[in-house]
């Protein structure tokens, strides 16, 4: 029997894939969380197999979870579970252990048939997902490009932002340019577009830049 948990706080979701879970005679769903709190909790008593996982929560980031489930080394395997199906999402779930990268709008018949696999100690990523992830060589924002990030879409200015984090304007358009190079656009409402549809501010971020 495949013990499974699901992390996700749409109801829709969340009674379409336990009906279909139940449906199948080698699965039990085991768990249902609808925050990090509860799923770390979910975690902890119920021990599933395999976790159904969503990236955003109301409490915080599903990547936070999927961390900590890679790092402890003997956790459940991780079926992400998601609304984007952005490259930085895809690279950022592989690079950090997840077993397989779904759409929430993904058939059940797949997301059961990824169950099993992974249930299996197999992966559920496609060769696409996984050439595209190799090529994007996914690699986290800083704190600092975050912060201009997070600032530009509160539709600060660059005096605005420089006055915020306590730095020059200098190094504020030194972060932007950067950033436009990196997502390939040409102006901050391209760049705001990009983070803003890809929810690229939930992904994690690492301390300090190459730059500096």
């Amino acid at each position: 029997m495949i013990r499974v948990g699901v992390v996700e706080d749409h109801p829709i979701v969340v009674t379409g894939i336990v009906a279909a879970l139940r449906a199948e005679g080698d699965m039990e769903v085991v768990g249902v969380a609808g925050s990090v709190a509860s799923a770390r909790e979910l975690l902890a008593s119920m021990s599933p197999d395999v976790l159904l996982l969503d990236l955003r929560l109301p409490d915080g980031s599903g990547i936070d979870l999927l961390r900590e489930v890679s790092d402890r080394g003997d956790g459940p395997s991780v079926l992400v579970l998601s609304s984007f199906m952005t490259t930085e999402y895809v690279s950022a779930a592989v690079a950090l252990g997840a077993s397989g990268f779904l759409l929430k709008t993904t058939a059940s018949p797949e997301i059961i048939a990824a169950i099993r696999q992974v249930a299996g100690g197999g992966i559920a990523f496609t060769a696409e997902q996984l050439r595209e992830s190799r090529t994007a060589s996914w690699a986290p924002l800083t704190r600092a490009e975050h912060a201009v990030l997070d600032a530009l879409l509160r539709s600060q200015t660059n005096d605005e932002i420089a006055t915020e984090l306590g730095v020059s304007r200098k190094a504020v358009e030194a972060h932007l340019t950067r950033l436009f190079a990196r997502y390939n656009v040409m102006t901050r409402t391209e760049l705001a577009l990009v983070v803003d549809r890809g929810a690229l501010l939930d992904l994690p971020t690492r301390s300090r830049s190459p730059h500096s």
